[in-house]
């Protein structure tokens, strides 16, 4: 016997289960195409290190071992944060040294950090990083630092709202929390920022042009 309801309400109700699917999907294959990336942070992405390296133009960083955390999205790895600690050194170009000695009280600076949060290019990542010795080490209690340190600093760059948006190659973010200054937050990029959070002081005016990449 031929259904007594018509084919069409069928189709309908078949539509309707869909749709709401095929708008999530759309949604996020036009965040994609507009640069926003939604950001994995998980233990599977806790990885145990040994001589862990970063030479950028006027900052560089080493740890000798530890642990740190990938924030993952489908371009690759865009966050990188350090839970090992180990040491930072800073320099910075002659128009600024002035400023830069009256903050930190010496030029350059190398000092013990505990923690760094980096913010990098995907590509970057892979060409620095992606040839270092990591070994997959899931953990509870550095996830959960991670975590927290990912809440306290991610919303500060590169972002559209809960979205990562990738920083140009070559431009990094790296925030360090140290024993001797406190939280040091610093970008390299075509444009230079370097700020000591607490006393505050600001090293470079706004806009200022790296002159490692002009």
């Amino acid at each position: 016997m031929a259904s007594a309801v018509p084919s069409g309400y069928h189709l309908r109700i078949a539509l309707i289960a869909v749709l709401p699917g095929a708008i999530l999907l759309l949604a996020q294959e036009d965040a994609q195409k507009a640069g926003f990336y939604d950001v994995s942070l998980s233990k599977d992405d806790i990885y145990k290190y040994g001589a862990l390296k970063f030479a950028g133009d006027y900052t560089s960083w080493e740890s000798s071992s530890g642990l740190l955390a990938l924030g993952r999205t489908e371009a690759g790895v865009t966050v990188l944060i350090v839970l090992g600690g180990g040491t930072v050194t800073i320099q910075a170009p002659e128009q600024v040294r002035e400023k830069f000695n009256a903050a930190f009280g010496a030029y350059p600076v190398s000092t013990a950090f505990t923690t760094l949060y980096m913010r990098l290019h995907p590509q970057e990542f892979e060409d620095v990083f992606g040839k270092q010795s990591m070994t997959k080490s899931p953990d509870d209690a550095s996830l959960a630092k991670a975590k927290e340190i990912y809440d306290q600093r991610f919303l500060t760059s590169y972002h559209a709202g809960p979205r990562a948006i990738l920083p140009p190659v070559k431009t990094r973010v790296m925030d360090f929390d140290t024993p001797q200054f406190g939280q040091i937050t610093n970008e390299e990029g075509y444009w230079i920022s370097l700020n000591r959070i607490t006393p505050f002081s600001k090293i470079y005016p706004s806009r200022f042009v790296n002159p490692k990449q002009k």
